[in-house]
């Protein structure tokens, strides 16, 4: 049986990986989708590792059946060589009887061959002694030679034996003749048939020892195969055991940058929800002080004759077409957007949390969505709404308010407090606080935080 070398090339899977250690920083939702995109990146690697182990758990299946199967076959191999070792034991006992008999054969023969040549030697010399008498005249002589009847009788009789004895030699010869050549028929056969059996015991020795070596390397490279397997699956899952400490060290820090960005959220709402106190206890500060001040006026006013204020008449707009939860507040041209900047003033690096709205003359100002003003009224520093000049803020529920800055001083239409519908119309657009030139700063905030109001309006 033949079987194929061992696989050259063993399984390469190279697999990415890497602990990383994040450290919170700056809240950006980059962050979490990064982390996000690298737990997907190693469940996707461990789910393809998983199916690799699969494949080896097969693989060394198949090879154990193998291994099993090889084994029965060495099992009634080496049966079949311990039989085999009985019949070349009982051979090899036959070849010594046969090379006894051999070799007891040959001393026969010689002893044959011995007796062959003494006869043929009396044989020459009586045939020598009756061609020197001629014809048996020696025997008839001693016949002829007896004193009496007797003596004739007994040399008849020994010339009679004599005669009958040639004609014995003549035929023991012949028969040991005849035996000679039968014994070395024999001994030829049987060495024939010994070097025939030499020759089938030659073969079976070595077709054994050939299915041995055989079944030998098949059994030495099933078991490496299997090794080699079995390794493969043992790197498998030390890189799924990584994999799977890489996923759990992610997972922590997703979790932690989850419980980062809601804290972050939940201290701007409560600093929102500070600010908006703090607001609204200056809107009520600065109402009464109006209505203070309104009180002086009106007990002045018979004692000291003045000029009426200007009034201000902004009509209220509809919605229109528009169908999102706001409304411009304001003609004009977008001049700066919600984004980082550097501040006209000051010259410095700040983040524009709102828009800047530009337009020239008198530009009313009206309210986004309807709500409850919150403050109304010049954003004095430490109010919370230093810098904005004359400014207006409204609440709308829902977690959302709006911030109108920059107003012209005098144009306010509406007090703290004051319920207010979308398009009423709130002051006029002005250059008062931090600025350099007339337009409106609005801003919308969700949940106390700035967003970008382009997706709003």
């Amino acid at each position: 049986m033949t079987y194929k070398k061992l696989l050259a090339n063993g399984l390469a899977i190279t697999v990415a990986v890497g602990l990383f250690t994040f450290v919170p920083t700056n809240a950006k939702a980059a962050d979490l989708n990064e982390l996000q995109k690298q737990q997907q990146a190693i469940q996707q690697q461990r789910s393809n590792i998983d199916s690799h182990i699969d494949e080896k758990d097969h693989e060394v299946s198949v090879l154990e059946r193998k291994q099993q199967t090889t084994a029965a076959e060495l099992e009634s191999l080496v049966k079949s060589i311990t039989e085999t070792n009985k019949k070349l034991q009982k051979q090899q006992q036959e070849v010594s009887v046969t090379n006894a008999e051999v070799s007891k054969l040959k001393n026969e023969i010689a002893v044959l061959q011995k007796s062959i040549e003494d006869r043929l030697n009396l044989l020459k010399d009586r045939a020598r002694a009756i061609q020197i008498n001629g014809n048996g005249q020696e025997y008839m002589n001693v016949i002829l030679a007896s004193d009496s009847f007797s003596d004739f009788i007994d040399r008849a009789t020994l010339v009679s034996t004599l005669v009958n004895a040639d004609k014995d030699i003549m035929t023991d010869q012949r028969e040991d003749e005849d035996a000679l050549n039968s014994k070395q028929k024999q001994t030829e056969t049987k060495l024939a048939n010994l070097k025939k059996l030499s020759n089938e015991i030659a073969l079976s020795k070595n077709n054994l020892e050939s299915q041995k070596s055989q079944k030998d390397e098949l059994i030495l490279a099933i078991a490496a195969e299997k090794d080699l397997t079995q390794q493969q699956k043992n790197d498998l899952l030390a890189q799924q055991g990584q994999l799977a400490a890489n996923e759990q060290t992610i997972a922590g820090n997703i979790q932690a940058e989850k419980n980062r960005q809601a804290q972050l959220q939940l201290e701007a709402a409560r600093k929102a929800s500070a600010e908006r106190a703090a607001r609204e206890a200056t809107a009520k500060a600065a109402a009464a002080q109006a209505r203070s001040k309104a009180v002086t006026r009106t007990e002045t006013a018979a004692a000291a004759p003045q000029e009426e204020p200007e009034t201000i008449s902004i009509p209220s707009i509809s919605a229109g077409s528009q169908t999102g939860m706001f409304i411009k507040p304001a003609a004009g041209i977008l001049t700066s957007g919600f984004s980082d900047r550097t501040n006209p003033v000051t010259g410095q690096h700040e983040s524009h949390k709102g828009q800047d709205i530009a337009a020239g003359g008198s530009v009313p100002i009206y309210a986004a969505a309807g709500g409850t003003v919150v403050f109304s009224g010049f954003g004095a520093p430490g109010s919370g709404y230093g810098g904005y000049g004359y400014v207006v803020e409204i609440d709308h529920g829902n977690g959302y308010q709006t911030l109108y800055g920059h107003m012209r001083a005098g144009s306010l239409q509406v007090v703290a407090g004051q319920s207010v519908s979308q398009g009423q119309g709130i002051g006029m657009m002005g250059s008062t606080g931090q600025s350099t030139g007339q337009h409106l700063h609005f801003e919308i905030h969700k949940n106390g935080v700035p967003v970008d109001p382009s997706p709003y309006i």
